[in-house]
């Protein structure tokens, strides 16, 4: 069967692998450069922000809270897009991509200057959308821009197997396995790419983006083409 006949294209171990990788690249990215603060790791900002008010760090406390708030946020708006634009257009996945893209460019153009407060909640925002948008890979619930929950998933199938050798829990333990290793890839690509690039490193999340969000585009094309014939 041809890729683009999969009912659930966005689905696909490919895609959801993809995306992991940029979501370890970008909060990488925001951990060096802009001051500690997590993208997409709300756990890690609550923490911080805890420790920001006790040693009352207002400018720490303003940027982690921002940071929060706006990834609660890119949680609803794709719920909002879901609801009015699923309906009628295959493609609205896309519009949580399309923005991710443009958000980093802007980013990497910025100076060093700009304030973090102004920088990681626009990151956090579209990092929220692309995981609300793509939530599951080859029908397992996932997670694309952090690793906690997919590493203790991984861990689970794997004794799971140890224990009734049932194989389906190994191939479930293979899957998030790999996508706690394009995490951890995308993580160390962009530490390694800021040694050389500093804040415009995140340009290389525009990069796999674009790929990911093509070649998800062009499947989704090749499904309709296919379905009017």
């Amino acid at each position: 069967m041809e890729r683009y006949q999969n009912a659930q294209l966005f689905q696909l171990r490919e895609i959801g692998l993809g995306l992991t990788f940029i979501g370890g690249f970008i909060d990488a990215y925001t951990f060096v450069q802009r001051g500690g603060v997590l993208a997409a790791g709300q756990t890690g900002n609550l923490i911080f922000l805890s420790i920001d008010v006790a040693q009352r760090n207002l400018p720490g406390v303003l940027t982690k809270l921002a940071t929060v708030l706006a990834f609660m946020l890119g949680v609803m708006v794709v719920r909002v897009w879901e609801y009015h634009i699923r309906p009628r257009s295959h493609y609205w996945r896309l519009l949580s991509l399309a923005a991710e893209l443009v958000v980093c460019g802007v980013v990497g153009a910025l100076p060093a200057s700009v304030p973090n407060y102004m920088v990681t909640p626009p990151l956090a925002l579209v990092m929220a959308m692309q995981t609300t948008a793509f939530g599951s890979i080859a029908g397992h619930g996932y997670n694309n821009v952090f690793s906690t929950g997919n590493l203790k998933k991984a861990t689970s199938a794997l004794a799971a197997y140890s224990m009734s050798s049932d194989p389906t829990q190994l191939v479930t333990s293979k899957v998030y396995f790999e996508l706690v290793a394009a995490f951890t890839g995308g993580a160390i690509v962009s530490a390694l790419l800021q040694t050389l690039w500093g804040p415009r490193t995140i340009w290389g999340a525009v990069g796999v983006i674009g790929l990911v969000g093509g070649y998800y585009g062009w499947l989704l094309f090749r499904r309709a083409r296919a379905a009017q014939k």
